[in-house]
């Protein structure tokens, strides 16, 4: 009878166990997705994105790179990419060409302003009429946003190394180091010059003496009528086969909206995370909240709004050079469900 009994209290005891056990199983470990972005403010938008994602008890592994953004466009095309964060042109280009990706989200919105060599007033536009710009992103989609937004106030641009009267002369820079030195060696002239480049180097340079006249994001969302953002500078795409685990999705682009307050919570930490993955970034370690704040990294899903939001501009961009976007707009394929 004793033995009978202590059989059924192991019994007993073990089907507790089960159940224990399987209330509180793990969530299972499945593959892994490799996410790449470009140096920059780009890559802000990963910087504290988790390193797994679960969904519907499954927990995916994010490995996620951060490259030169010259080596982008040939790196997206790997077979062992999963997603990347790309220009919004770029995303365009690759699907019109071959298909392949679906657009989750614009998840940076701009991050360039224009500043002049000697303290002026700008009231509008119009007031940089017969002065030179040293502008970054030669036919990328900081150019094109530019350019739109003086054909929209009747501004005449050309490209050259000498000031013009009646037109917008612009130089292209390398990168905001170059523009800057141009703007310098404006100033040392006393001539007034403009130039248009990126955080952190904006703020570094006002505090070096230039003035910042114009923030290109306000100006084109008042040209949009949209007050909420900037422009689509870089959006999130990732392989059809990815976009299928709908679950998986949904839980990466909440991971991406809580990325943006945490980077502003502790900028140094989102700075360091780059570093780690990347140590040649260009990303400064005394970044305050404030630059960050200014790289305008927000998450803007692909609704309807977000969709219009995403297409007016590559509509800017298409106006100026369609091949840029790889000849028309994107067909409804390229849109997540």
């Amino acid at each position: 009878m004793k033995k009978k009994l202590l059989v059924a209290i192991v019994l007993a005891t073990m089907l507790v166990s089960v159940v224990a056990f399987t209330a509180c199983k793990p969530t299972r470990v499945e593959g892994s997705y490799i996410l790449i972005a470009p140096d920059g403010a780009p890559a802000l938008a990963v910087a504290n994105l988790p390193s797994h994602i679960a969904a519907d008890s499954i927990s995916r592994k994010i490995e996620k790179k951060v490259i030169a953004a010259s080596l982008l466009q040939d790196e997206v095309t790997k077979k062992d990419v999963d997603m990347a964060i790309v220009p919004a042109n770029l995303a365009a280009r690759i699907f019109n060409a071959s298909g392949g990706y679906k657009i989750l989200a614009v998840v940076t919105n701009g991050n360039l302003y224009m500043t002049s060599s000697i303290p002026c007033q700008v009231a509008s536009l119009q007031d940089l009429n017969g002065k030179m710009v040293y502008s970054i992103g030669q036919l990328q989609v900081p150019d094109m946003i530019f350019k739109t937004l003086l054909t929209n106030a009747g501004i005449k641009y050309a490209v050259g190394e000498e000031a013009k009267e009646g037109q917008v002369t612009i130089k292209y820079c390398a990168d905001g180091v170059v523009a800057i030195n141009a703007l310098g060696a404006a100033k040392s002239k006393g001539e007034l010059a403009f130039g248009i480049y990126g955080e952190p180097a904006v703020t570094n340079s006002k505090a070096k003496g230039f003035q910042e006249v114009f923030d290109l994001q306000s100006l084109w969302a008042e040209a949009d009528g949209n007050n909420a953002h900037g422009y689509a500078q870089a959006v999130l795409i990732a392989r059809d086969k990815v976009c299928e685990d709908s679950a998986f999705v949904a839980k990466l682009l909440e991971a991406f909206t809580a990325n943006e307050s945490s980077i502003l919570q502790n900028p140094s930490g989102a700075v360091k995370n780059i570093k780690d993955i990347y140590p040649q970034s260009a990303l400064q370690n005394n970044m305050t909240a404030e630059v960050i704040g200014r790289s305008n990294i927000k998450t803007v899903k692909m609704n309807a709004d977000g969709r219009t939001y995403y297409e007016n501009t590559l509509k800017a961009v298409m106006a100026i050079d369609a091949n840029l976007i790889g000849g028309k707009l994107p067909s409804d394929a390229f849109y997540i469900a």
